[in-house]
């Protein structure tokens, strides 16, 4: 009789624990639901209203009722625009591998316990991130270097961060130091090793890197804004921030003002204008999603 009783008590309590995870589960879910719901909600509406040729009268909530590509086409027959775009991806595509090369380089030199004065480096790594000179000094040291108006003025101020050397420097300390000695054994220089040992193993974190790196250039606007004059240099992101601020395109003058007269609202190319700063960049997270949340775990975690 009292092992049954036990039973039951125990019967009841599994039963009653299995409703407050059920519970949980469904709370969770709807709380997911809610968050996705209100992150991509506001990209699905740019998306809609930048081809709704009604956007003047009735603004697309869910659906358009009538579609047109004038937005698009207006953004993409501006010199401007394709200027921007080429920038944008050029300065991407340098400053993601120049970043990775020079925080890569530099992780591996401080994962080495032997490294000499490695508390100094450190030391000099750290004060920066909690000490700036102000934007101020930071114009006259990148126009004294003769970077200002130059291409290179986007690459060589984001070639290194701290916070990126820190999650190549534990992973590579993750890397067991078997592999390096069995390769040094075989005649392999210290490059070798890291290039065909130490790299090949650590592709999530790398790829982690990657991916802030390519976001930060790509988002980047304020570096052509102080640094850069004319158009020349001139950036998607920059095209989008002074779309949002001046309400207007100043290139785009003639261009809006014949589509006003065929009644096309021209926030609607302002919204043609998101779309195409932020797809690019969007595309880029399916690829590399696999090794983030991977290379931030090993990277942060050292046994």
């Amino acid at each position: 009789m009292m092992k049954q009783n036990a039973l039951g008590t125990l019967s009841k309590a599994g039963s009653k624990h299995r409703k407050r995870v059920e519970a949980f589960d469904v709370v969770n879910a709807l709380v997911l639901v809610l968050l996705s719901f209100i992150i991509v909600y506001p990209f699905y509406y740019a998306v809609m209203n930048s081809f709704n040729a009604m956007l003047t009268h009735s603004p697309s909530f869910v659906i358009n009722t009538k579609w047109t590509t004038m937005p698009y086409r207006i953004v993409f027959h501006n010199a401007t625009m394709i200027t921007g775009c080429i920038n944008s991806v050029l300065r991407t595509l340098v400053g993601t591998v120049t970043a990775l090369t020079v925080c890569s380089c530099a992780a591996y030199a401080m994962s080495k316990s032997y490294l000499r004065l490695r508390w100094l480096y450190m030391l000099i790594f750290i004060i920066p991130t909690f000490f700036g000179g102000g934007q101020i000094p930071v114009y006259l040291n990148l126009k004294s270097l003769g970077l200002t108006n130059t291409f290179w003025v986007y690459i060589v101020p984001k070639t290194f961060a701290f916070f990126w050397m820190v999650i190549l420097m534990t992973n590579f300390k993750n890397v067991p130091t078997e592999l390096e000695e069995a390769a040094y054994m075989d005649g392999a220089s210290t490059l070798r090793v890291f290039f065909t040992i130490v790299l090949p193993v650590s592709l999530p974190a790398l790829a982690t890197i990657a991916l802030y790196a390519a976001v930060s250039q790509w988002n980047s606007w304020y570096d052509t804004a102080y640094y850069t004059s004319g158009n020349d240099l001139i950036t998607l992101s920059w095209i989008l921030m002074r779309t949002v601020k001046e309400q207007q395109f100043a290139e785009m003058t003639v261009e809006i003002r014949a589509a006003r007269e065929n009644s096309y609202n021209p926030e609607a190319v302002k919204m043609a204008t998101m779309v195409v700063a932020s797809v690019p960049i969007i595309m880029i997270y399916p690829f590399l999603q696999r090794y983030f949340v991977k290379g931030l775990m090993v990277g942060s975690i050292k046994g």
